[in-house]
């Protein structure tokens, strides 16, 4: 069986922490800046994580200070060896940034301040803090306490737990003891990788998803941590077939859902095919009323436009026949107002023969009562002018006689007879004729 010591080297050797750690602490750093330059260290070299630490100290008034700042405001004071300019640059850098951010953040709710002296005057004090760090980690922390303790290993209650569950130290609550037994475990010159490997078992001892157990072969030579794994190997086992059954019984009850819910798509789908059928024929039926009813009504309109178009027809025969009649009675009317005019101008004509020959015979005897005598040749000639040749009166020349007591003379003086105004009576008629004809 392989001594204590070798089981304990070979761990050692073996475990590598998860985040990169400086090989040595960087010459007249506080311990809060120490911690910075190993948080810094995951991001830059040590180099340029030591140049970023001094810029930071001098870029900003405090770690105070530092700490409220944006990102964008630290991320100029990083040193990379990134040749990218503006915000390309700043991209670059804001992980980082915020990286120191979340560090200075987290040392001030742990321990209220930002001075991490404190924590070498009190061990089991700063065994529960740095289990608490979140940026660095218990790893990180412990890495601290050994540079500010000048190179041993820190020893803490949680350390001295796991020895013993380990079997490489007895149990004991002392931390006086414990640094006694710590002290013979270490191997020469060793002190920094005992501190990491102890305190990675330290702290993924429990973790159920990669227990360092698991990933470390030599460890498991240790009879805690093979018991450990086998545990933990039967667990994930365990842990599978539950998950399987788990998964099965998920699939299973997936399976089951769908088919409910199948089956009340279906019987909704039915119930949807149904009340559309039900909607369909009440839309026929609905329909066929509606037709029923436009027929009725498109029967009762042609009805009524029927009847209004006989009414209109017989209006119109019956204008067109009151028409027909009006304009025979005014073709009657003016055939007997031509008839009466053409009466009249017969009637006028024979009235005016009548009063020709009634003239004439006037004349004939007027001119037998004549003395044979021969009268003058004056007297001849002013009778002559004195009668008319043609007149539609009958009223005869009126003769001035002379004055009694004088006697008739031969003079020059003319009989004077008054012309009969011709008679209106046939004008009259005329005109009375043609008004009558156009009030018809």
């Amino acid at each position: 069986m392989a001594k204590k010591s070798e089981v304990v080297a070979r761990v050692v050797k073996a475990i590598q922490p998860r985040h990169p750690l400086p090989e040595s602490p960087a010459e007249g750093f506080t311990l809060l800046e120490q911690g910075l330059y190993a948080v810094l260290h995951r991001h830059l070299t040590a180099k340029q994580a030591e140049q970023t630490v001094v810029a930071l100290r001098g870029g900003f008034d405090d770690w105070n200070e530092l700490r409220v700042s944006q990102a964008q405001e630290i991320a100029p004071f990083i040193k990379t060896s990134s040749r990218k300019k503006g915000l390309d640059l700043l991209n670059d850098r804001k992980e980082t940034a915020l990286l120191v951010k979340d560090y200075l953040q987290d040392v001030f709710q742990e321990v209220h301040g930002l001075e991490l002296e404190p924590l070498l005057e009190d061990a089991a004090w700063a065994g529960q803090i740095i289990a608490d760090f979140k940026v660095l980690g218990l790893v990180g922390g412990a890495w601290l306490l050994w540079v500010g303790s000048g190179g041993k290993v820190p020893v803490h209650l949680p350390l001295l737990k796991m020895l013993d569950k380990l079997g490489w130290a007895a149990r004991t609550t002392s931390l006086t003891k414990g640094r006694e037994m710590v002290d013979k475990l270490v191997p020469a010159g060793m002190e920094r990788e005992f501190t990491i490997a102890m305190h990675e078992i330290v702290e993924r001892w429990g973790d159920e998803d990669a227990p360092i157990y698991a990933e470390v072969e030599a460890l498991r030579e240790v009879p805690a941590a093979k018991k450990a794994h086998t545990d933990w190997v039967q667990a994930v086992k365990r842990a599978e077939v539950q998950r399987e059954r788990e998964e099965a019984r998920r699939i299973a009850a997936e399976k089951k859902e769908a088919e409910r819910l199948r089956k009340e798509e279906e019987k909704e789908r039915k119930r949807i095919e149904a009340e559309a059928k039900k909607k369909a024929r009440e839309l026929e039926q609905k329909r066929k009323v509606e037709e029923k009813k436009r027929a009725a009504a498109k029967a009762k309109e042609d009805a009524a436009k029927e009847q209004k178009r006989k009414a209109e027809e017989k209006k119109k025969a019956a204008e067109a026949k009151k028409r027909e009649a009006a304009a025979k009675k005014e073709a009657a009317k003016k055939e007997a107002a031509r008839k009466a005019a053409a009466a009249r101008k017969a009637a006028e004509k024979k009235t005016a023969a009548k009063k020709t020959a009634a003239k004439k015979a006037a004349a004939k005897k007027t001119a037998a009562k004549k003395p044979a005598a021969k009268k003058p040749a004056a007297k001849k000639a002013t009778a002559k002018k004195a009668t008319p040749k043609k007149t539609a009166s009958k009223r005869k020349p009126v003769t001035k006689k002379p004055a009694a007591g004088k006697k008739a003379t031969t003079s020059k003086k003319k009989t004077v007879t008054k012309k009969a105004a011709p008679k209106k009576t046939a004008s009259k008629k005329k005109a009375t004729a043609k008004k009558t004809a156009r009030k018809r």
